[in-house]
């Protein structure tokens, strides 16, 4: 799907418009992966209507709520080139009135050693690291041309992320959302990581980290790919949302 910034913040003024099905779509997969109990239904009447239904952590509630919010800030923000304060920015949103936030850990990075529970052989970057590691590896990004960004960088960019995990907690919700922001600048068809591939997505990405083999990840990517490719009512109103533009 080649989608751009004014396609789809021109479909964010229609009710009911492709923009909500693949923001639904996309944010389902995504939180679902860090644990979240909205079911499609709940996230949909929270979207639409700003209703809680269902037996939901307040947390859970809260940064669902804004992940919406960051979805459509990372639209509004397209093209805009990757940096340490707009990843902050993200972060921010996403953890705005949440227990993070109110400890602090809120658009700032971390500032105690993180580490991914049984996984002792990653060493993630310590909280001094973090700056100049992400820094490098936003600076590399930045410098390709778009022409010449594929799968194999998304992979080598989303991978190091997570390696530098910059963030107390959201991580992984950010990293996803720099993966969407990617594929829409670079007229990749889009990535949403499908929570059944949530054992295959996670040994991937841990084999690229310890042995800089991104082969697994980046079939794990096609494999999502293929999904929202045969989510034929997003492919429908894409298309019709296409086609109308054109007229």
């Amino acid at each position: 799907m080649k989608l751009t910034r004014t396609l789809l913040l021109g479909l964010k003024e229609v009710p009911n418009s492709f923009y909500y099905a693949l923001r639904i779509e996309f944010l389902f997969h995504s939180n679902k992966l860090e644990g979240s109990t909205f079911n499609r239904d709940a996230l949909n009447q929270l979207a639409d209507k700003n209703i809680v239904s269902g037996i939901h952590t307040l947390d859970d509630v809260i940064e669902t709520r804004n992940s919406l919010d960051v979805f459509d800030f990372i639209i509004e923000t397209l093209d805009e080139p990757l940096s340490l304060q707009l990843i902050r920015e993200y972060h921010k949103l996403l953890k705005n009135g949440t227990s993070d936030d109110k400890k602090g850990f809120s658009g700032r990075f971390k500032r105690i050693p993180n580490m991914l529970s049984g996984l002792d052989e990653i060493k993630l970057a310590q909280p001094h690291e973090v700056e100049p590691l992400l820094l490098g590896l936003i600076d590399l990004y930045n410098t390709k041309k778009a022409s010449t960004i594929n799968l194999y960088e998304l992979s080598y960019f989303h991978s190091n992320f997570e390696k530098i995990h910059p963030f107390q907690d959201g991580n992984g919700r950010i990293g996803r959302f720099l993966l969407l922001k990617q594929c829409l600048e670079n007229n990749i068809d889009l990535i949403a990581i499908d929570e059944k591939y949530n054992k295959e997505y996670r040994d991937a990405l841990y084999e690229s980290q310890l042995n800089g083999n991104y082969d697994k990840l980046i079939e794990i990517f096609k494999r999502c790919q293929d999904y929202i490719k045969s989510k034929k009512d997003i492919i429908f109103s894409s298309n019709e949302a296409l086609k109308n533009l054109k007229h």
